[in-house]
C-alpha cells in the first residue's frame, strides 16, 4: 500500500515488472531467433558454392581425360612414326647391302674365270650347318659357265669330310647365290669349310677355305 494505505502503489509495481520482462523478450527473442536460423542460413547459401565447386571438379576432370586422350594418340602417332622410319631404315639399309654387292660383282667380272664372294659359313644349331656363296663370272666368254663344286668339312685334328654324295652343279651367266643347309651327324666337330669348284671339264679350278662362325 502507499502512504496513504491505498492499493494502486502495488498495482503500479506489477505494471513496471511486467513492462520491463516485455522489453526484455523484445531484446532477447530476435538474437535467438537468429541464432536458430544462421545454420540453415549458411547452409542455404553454401549449396550453390558446393554446386559450383562440383561443376569445375568435373570440367577439371574432363579436361584432364582430354588431355590424357590427347597423349596416348601423340604416343600411338609417336611409335607408329618411330616404326615407319626403321622399316624405311631397313629397307635403305638392304638397298645398300645389294647396291654394294653389284658393284663387287662388276669388279670381279673385270677378271677371268670363276670368282668367289660373300662366303661364310655358320652354325645355326645343334649338329646344322648353314653355308652361303657368291659365285661370279668374271668375263663375258663363254656366256655361261659352268661345272661342280664339293665342300669339305675340316677340323683342328686333319678330318676331312666332304658334305656331299655327289659334286652339286652350278650353272650361270653373270652370278649365283648358292646356300645350303647341311645336317652334321658325325661325333667331331669341323672349324672349317673348304669349298672346291671344278669346270665343265671336271677339273679343280678353285678352292677356298673359312671358318664357320657360331662355334
Amino acid at each position: 500500500m502507499d502512504a496513504h494505505g491505498g492499493k494502486p502503489a502495488r498495482n503500479f509495481y506489477v505494471r513496471s515488472i511486467t513492462v520491463l520482462l516485455f522489453l526484455a523478450l523484445l531484446m532477447v527473442v530476435p538474437f535467438a531467433l537468429g541464432a536458430w536460423f544462421a545454420p540453415f542460413h549458411s547452409i542455404k547459401e553454401m549449396i550453390p558454392e558446393n554446386l559450383k565447386l562440383k561443376r569445375q571438379n568435373q570440367e577439371l576432370q574432363r579436361k584432364l581425360a582430354d588431355a590424357n586422350t590427347v597423349n596416348a594418340l601423340k604416343d600411338e602417332q609417336l611409335d607408329s612414326s618411330q616404326e615407319q622410319i626403321g622399316v624405311q631404315e631397313r629397307e635403305v639399309l638392304g638397298l645398300t647391302k645389294e647396291l654394294q654387292m653389284f658393284k663387287s660383282i662388276l669388279e670381279e667380272r673385270k677378271g677371268k674365270g670363276i670368282q668367289i664372294l660373300a662366303h661364310k659359313a655358320d652354325w645355326q644349331g645343334d649338329g646344322l650347318l648353314l653355308w652361303q656363296a657368291l659365285f661370279v663370272k668374271g668375263g663375258s666368254y663363254p656366256r655361261y659357265l659352268t661345272g661342280t663344286y664339293q665342300i669339305f668339312a675340316l677340323d683342328e685334328q686333319g678330318h676331312r669330310q666332304a658334305l656331299f654324295d655327289d659334286a652339286e652343279r652350278y650353272r650361270f651367266e653373270s652370278h649365283a647365290v648358292l646356300d645350303k643347309k647341311i645336317e652334321w651327324k658325325e661325333m667331331w666337330k669341323p672349324t672349317k669349310l673348304e669349298l672346291v669348284i671344278y669346270n665343265y671339264r671336271k677339273k679343280e679350278v678353285l678352292k677356298q677355305a673359312i671358318p664357320i662362325q657360331g662355334m
